[in-house]
């Protein structure tokens, strides 16, 4: 269904639709395990993602009857659940909407998203009037996307059938009970759709691929890379591996270059090949006169990623590029002070932004993307930069010089107190530590949840802010709350998810003088 500010009028209906991504701040929930490794390993060996349990402790009386009682609830649940239907609802030549494009409605699709999206953040900044007058907004910079073949990742489950047959299979919105046949998939990209059928033959042909098979993952790259994820309700070991390695050499003979496979089963993640694909992005930047765009593309940067199997990366690789031009273009002439990132993920957005600043402090939560984002800023030559593993709630309490962090000593890094007065000259380095007394503008790109109450509270004390929301209802959220002292100068959508309600949006927010 359509949101309730959804402009009814001379507007295609949206098919219902389950995002393929679960939502757009993280991967499918199916994704999200093996957060605490990245390291590829050899084909074949074991790696064991959690820590063996003591075998030897024997179950206390507590814990046995808690244990009874959740049993004792999922057969309850089971059996008040809706029953899974048995058959695939079948789609030859074509799919089930969630699958479809529909070309000649993008342009009013994306108008009412748009439309949206502008009502939410006139709203926001409305409600800071005296008398709610209606706020004046700066026009909305509307980037596209393709119409077909923009996903660079997709998920799907596996139905097998007992004659031995499998199918890729997906679910449509409020329907997560009838699997539907998935015969084709016009949104990936033109190297997803072209290995989708080679897999599905070799998972049909080969037992050791098909048994009790769970879902497929696959992700492409710009570049040329693939990974493909292959999941299991059973344990797997070297016969997988081995015939996981016969199917990549046999896409590679096809022509499909080198295609690396995951497996995982319980306790277990096997490599064929690596579990990182490689990526290069331009930043492209926003439609300008002739001239000014004719200069400014000779100085576009091509940028060169990293992308780790299981962790988040943008689906659509040629919108990512447009907002990484636009946050670019946003930013500039920003030499003389430095940049604060929250939510840093891979470096995504740091590599295209760093040029711009004289330095620039990065957190992220999760180890294994903090890693992922130090070796993306290095093969990209950026020396200005710090990332430390740090929440952003944290960052706040070291920002105003309420609490020191031995993760901040770590990444040679020393904050200065905010309103603390700046000294003149380039910052001090000593002993190699990177001390930021010039943090001027925030940059965040947080999950779908938005900004918390104590981020809101840091934002307010930067003299510009640039916010890349996956979300526009909370991001109109923390709009309204930051309209008291920031003021809207730049607004963009960004399509990354045709045909669907979602999208994205950036602002950009300057302190009221």
């Amino acid at each position: 269904s359509l949101p309730s500010r959804w402009p009814s009028s001379n507007v295609p209906a949206l098919p219902p639709h389950e995002n393929t991504d679960a939502d757009e701040d993280g991967d499918h929930p199916a994704l999200r395990i093996d957060r605490h490794r990245r390291t590829p390993v050899g084909v074949g060996r074991r790696v064991p993602l959690c820590p063996a349990a003591d075998t030897a402790a024997a179950p206390s009386r507590s814990r046995t009857a808690a244990a009874g009682r959740r049993r004792r609830r999922r057969s309850e649940d089971a059996a008040a659940a809706p029953v899974r239907r048995t058959e695939m609802v079948p789609h030859p030549g074509s799919g089930p909407e969630i699958s479809r494009v529909r070309p000649d409605d993008y342009a009013a699709l994306l108008r009412a998203k748009v439309a949206v999206l502008e009502g939410r953040v006139r709203d926001a900044f409305s409600a800071s009037h005296p008398g709610n007058i209606p706020a004046r907004l700066p026009e909305t910079e509307v980037f596209e996307s393709s119409r077909a073949a923009f996903r660079m990742r997709a998920n799907f489950k596996v139905w097998r059938t007992e004659d031995g047959s499998a199918h890729y299979v997906m679910f449509e919105r409020g329907d997560v009970r009838t699997p539907h046949e998935v015969a084709e998939y016009p949104m990936g990209s033109a190297q997803l759709q072209g290995l989708m059928g080679p897999l599905l033959d070799a998972v049909r042909t080969t037992e050791e691929l098909r048994e009790r098979i769970n879902d497929v993952r696959f992700l492409t790259t710009l570049r040329g890379d693939a990974l493909i994820t292959v999941t299991y309700n059973r344990p797997i070991g070297e016969d997988w591996a081995a015939a996981a390695g016969a199917l990549s050499a046999r896409l590679a003979d096809a022509g499909y270059g080198a295609v690396s496979f995951v497996g995982r089963s319980r306790g277990v993640k096997l490599v064929v090949g690596s579990d990182t694909v490689r990526e290069t992005l331009t930043v492209v930047p926003p439609p300008a006169g002739d001239a000014a765009a004719t200069h400014r593309a000779s100085l576009t940067p091509r940028l060169r990623y990293e992308q780790t199997e299981g962790a988040f990366s943008q689906p659509n690789a040629e919108v990512c590029e447009k907002m990484l031009g636009w946050a670019a273009d946003a930013t500039r002439g920003s030499h003389g002070h430095d940049l604060c990132e929250l939510y840093c993920g891979n470096g995504c957005f740091t590599a295209a932004l760093a040029p711009n600043f004289r330095g620039v402090v990065a957190t992220e939560t999760s180890k294994a993307s903090v890693e992922l984002a130090r070796r993306n800023l290095a093969a990209n030559d950026l020396h200005n930069v710090r990332v430390a593993r740090l929440s952003a709630e944290d960052f706040v309490d070291a920002y105003a010089g309420v609490r020191t962090f031995q993760r901040l000593r770590d990444a040679r890094i020393r904050l200065v107190a905010a309103g603390t007065p700046p000294p003149d000259g380039p910052p001090p380095d000593p002993d190699g530590v990177a001390v930021f007394d010039r943090l001027r503008t925030l940059f965040v790109d947080p999950p779908r949840a938005g900004l918390d109450v104590t981020c809101r509270d840091l934002a307010r004390t930067f003299d510009r802010i640039v916010y890349v929301s996956c979300n526009p209802e909370t991001l109109a959220r923390d709009l309204t709350d930051l309209a008291a002292t920031h003021r809207p100068v730049r607004l963009a959508a960004f399509d990354q998810f045709p045909y669907t309600p979602h999208l994205e949006a950036g602002v950009v927010l300057e302190r009221r003088r």
